[in-house]
């Protein structure tokens, strides 16, 4: 299984790598999110255009700084919004693993992929790990744009490890998820329907672009049930030093999720696969 699992991987990134334009489209969205949104959040501007134009600069600023590190933990948004986005980002990129299957079925190549001896499950692993690689190859350029754009970061290597552990996790589980949906589905609107039907809720109902804190209560007690939520935890303790849970919690529980995640996406997707 393994020799075929490795040459079906070898397929996905060949055709990944043919698709230059998704390259960049798969970008526009993280970047968006990094340079309009993050970047235009000047709270000290923000203060001073709300009847505070007189007063000493540098006394706003010292209460800007003292607002958001209390707000946010840190003084930088920027960073704050950044080491989210990595999560969001390795979130949307794993929906791509379900939403390619519906293509690939639409247009045949799935009926001919399971014409192959490959085992059923080689096929799932494949599509697993050839999203896995595309995820962590965007989230490389994803950093280097957000170092760019005034992201400081400790270049320590186990911190970088503990982070893209994480990131791999969550996106491991949620790939599961959609390529099981992929399977089940034929039509691609009814895919896009369900995509548009989850992302925006999960990434909202986490403490992606705002803290936990300042959610309504009820929001609170919906995002401890997002997995998103200790993703972002776990990877914004190892790159800013700053976190709402404990850890060992936030891995427990993530571990927990991916595992759940894993084993219902393989069973789902092999019963609709040997029944197909």
């Amino acid at each position: 299984m393994i020799r075929e699992t490795y040459v079906l991987v070898e397929r996905e990134l060949k055709k990944w790598v043919g698709r230059r334009g998704t390259f960049f489209i798969s970008l526009i969205t993280p970047i968006a999110w990094l340079a309009l949104f993050g970047k235009s959040l000047n709270f000290v501007n923000m203060f001073s255009s709300a009847g505070l134009q007189g007063a000493n600069p540098v006394i706003v600023k010292q209460y800007v700084d003292q607002t958001l590190l209390r707000l946010f933990g840190t003084t930088n948004y920027f960073a704050y919004l950044a080491t989210g986005m990595f999560v969001v980002f390795a979130f949307f990129q794993s929906v791509f693993g379900g939403v390619n299957i519906v293509f690939e079925k639409r247009l045949g190549s799935m009926n001919r992929l399971r014409m192959t001896p490959a085992p059923r499950s080689s096929i799932f692993l494949a599509k697993m790990a050839a999203t896995l690689v595309r995820t962590f190859f965007y989230e490389t350029i994803l950093l280097v744009i957000a170092v760019a754009l005034g992201f400081s970061v400790d270049w320590n290597a186990i911190n970088f490890i503990e982070a893209g552990a994480a990131i791999a996790l969550l996106a491991a589980g949620f790939i599961s998820i959609f390529e099981a949906i992929g399977f089940a589905v034929d039509n691609q609107e009814i895919m896009f329907s369900i995509v548009n039907l989850i992302n925006l809720p999960l990434m909202f109902a986490s403490p992606a672009l705002f803290p936990l804190q300042q959610m309504p209560w009820w929001l609170r007690d919906i995002a401890r049930f997002n997995p998103l939520t200790y993703a972002v935890d776990i990877v914004r303790y190892n790159l800013l030093g700053v976190h709402s849970f404990n850890i060992l919690e936030d891995w427990a529980i993530l571990i927990a999720i991916t595992a759940v995640f894993v084993t219902a996406g393989l069973l789902a997707s092999l019963r609709v696969l040997e029944n197909y």
